[in-house]
């Protein structure tokens, strides 16, 4: 008698299981990925991918949020990991590392984990139609990945690209630039690119 296993490939962030699929193919290449180390090789394009577990309207908000930031659907996913169910970002530790590496602790540059991680969520809410983020939701993709941030309220309010308004957190218009820096800075895992005025806040004003 024979017997077949089932094979079925589940992607989690810490318990949270973000997507799975029973595609052999998919399970077989990222098993080759994963031995050989070769993922720029064995595995399928991003997009590819995409089209295999994730809805037509996602993939159309995360080729979009990829494209505001200029950086690759590639690098979105695995960055971020957007997704339309809460907490909607299930961020990379590695790129985490990389990011706070590169950008002081305190200081004009600075971009502390709360401001951070309501930077990069208020920009993809914007793609899913999400009207309403507040700060316990940019707190729950922190703690999604054992982060925090004492002075969350405190360094939002003083940071030049996020307003507080009724119960809810906004990206400022007038310095969308400078969110799109850091999102973009965090995906390509290096130190944002600031316009040329560079941010406009005070010193600390976006750190912790």
């Amino acid at each position: 008698m024979v017997i077949k296993a089932r094979l079925k490939l589940i992607l989690k962030a810490d318990d949270v299981t973000v997507a799975e699929s029973e595609d052999p193919e998919i399970w077989k290449a990222a098993f080759e990925a994963i031995q050989t180390g070769l993922s720029g090789t064995t595995l399928r394009s991003a997009d590819e991918e995409l089209s295999e577990w994730v809805p037509e309207e996602e993939r159309v908000a995360i080729r979009a949020f990829a494209a505001e930031l200029g950086v690759e659907v590639k690098d979105v996913l695995a960055a971020c990991h957007p997704r339309t169910m809460s907490p909607y970002l299930f961020l990379n530790r590695h790129h985490w590392e990389a990011f706070k590496r590169q950008t002081p602790e305190r200081g004009r540059n600075a971009v502390s984990n709360a401001v951070l991680a309501m930077t990069l969520l208020l920009l993809w809410a914007e793609k899913i139609n999400i009207e309403r983020v507040s700060l316990r939701d940019g707190m729950a993709v922190l703690r999604a990945i054992s982060a925090g941030d004492e002075h969350a309220s405190r360094a939002v309010e003083n940071c030049s690209w996020l307003q507080r308004a009724t119960g809810r957190v906004v990206i400022n218009p007038d310095e969308i630039s400078k969110a799109i820096a850091v999102a973009r800075g965090f995906c390509l895992q290096r130190a944002p690119e600031w316009p040329e005025e560079g941010p406009s806040s005070a010193p600390d004003a976006a750190s912790s």
